[in-house]
């Protein structure tokens, strides 16, 4: 089933990869009745960072193709770095893209790109070219894996995962993964350790990229590691049982991999820049 999924994934990866200095930082897609305070937040690592020649797409994942293009040009984060689209009743928005049921519900999905809008009209298929970040999410969905897939992501996240989609929202946890809390507009997001976190938040990797032949794997969880590392072909390349945390990963020339790790009954998949 692993492999299955790595080598679905590595068949549409585009192997040339963005660093970027914006991400998507909270998304709030499902509310009570018409969804009018509905939105998406961005976040810039510098304040006052300017958007030019970003655009933001969403996915539809019943046919997944865009069904919505932002344009970004000619706007700048504020001195906090966030950026708000949504409806038009949310509080200082920067970008109103409607005003009810704005944002589908899922499974779909919300990306960056650094590309031109007009690359991008209603129905464009999926595409991970130009792509700075996305999410893919659900409200209590079955896992849409061709977005999955086309977007370079391996989880789906479920704003309903609480059973409070309707109060909560999906919050970046700064590390690479998402969790579901109560709204943050504008502020801190509020990931804490809990219910409310995904099986994938148990890891984390780092430095990533690794440039020094070595990768640090962590968990929340007791005992060893089971860690398989494949390439974008979906060869395995590298196999370790890890009872400690630093894997060596000095065998694997530049580029980028996938990194399995099984401990227990949780297990996850996460992308791998080798430097």
């Amino acid at each position: 089933m692993v492999m299955k999924k790595i080598t679905l994934i590595a068949s549409l990866l585009f192997c040339t990869i963005s660093f970027s200095q914006i991400r998507i930082n909270e998304v709030d897609v499902d509310q009570d009745g018409t969804d009018a305070m509905e939105f998406i937040e961005i976040l810039s690592d510098s304040p006052n960072f300017s958007l030019e020649g970003y655009i933001v797409v969403l996915y539809n994942g019943s046919d997944d193709e865009s069904y919505k293009t932002v344009d970004l040009t000619g706007y700048v984060t504020d001195a906090n770095g966030f950026f708000i689209l949504g409806g038009s009743g949310v509080a200082g928005v920067d970008i109103a893209i409607g005003t009810t049921n704005t944002i589908q519900n899922g499974p779909d999905a919300i990306a960056v790109y650094q590309d031109d809008a007009s690359n991008f009209p209603n129905g464009t298929p999926v595409t991970n070219t130009n792509l700075i970040d996305a999410i893919v999410y659900g409200t209590n969905d079955d896992d849409d894996a061709e977005l999955l897939a086309g977007l370079d992501q391996t989880v789906q996240y479920d704003e309903d995962l609480n059973g409070n989609s309707e109060t909560e929202s999906i919050q970046n946890d700064g590390a690479g993964s998402f969790c579901i809390n109560l709204p943050t507009l504008r502020d801190v997001n509020s990931c804490v350790l809990g219910t409310n976190e995904f099986q994938g938040d148990n890891f984390k990797i780092y430095p990533n990229p690794a440039t020094n032949g070595y990768l640090y794997v962590t968990s929340k969880l007791n005992g060893a590691k089971n860690i398989s590392v494949f390439d974008v072909l979906g060869k395995q390349v590298l196999k370790n049982k890890l009872n400690g945390e630093r894997l060596d990963i000095s065998s694997l020339k530049s580029g980028v991999y996938f990194l399995t790790i099984e401990q227990g009954k949780s297990s996850t998949t996460k992308k791998l820049i080798i430097k």
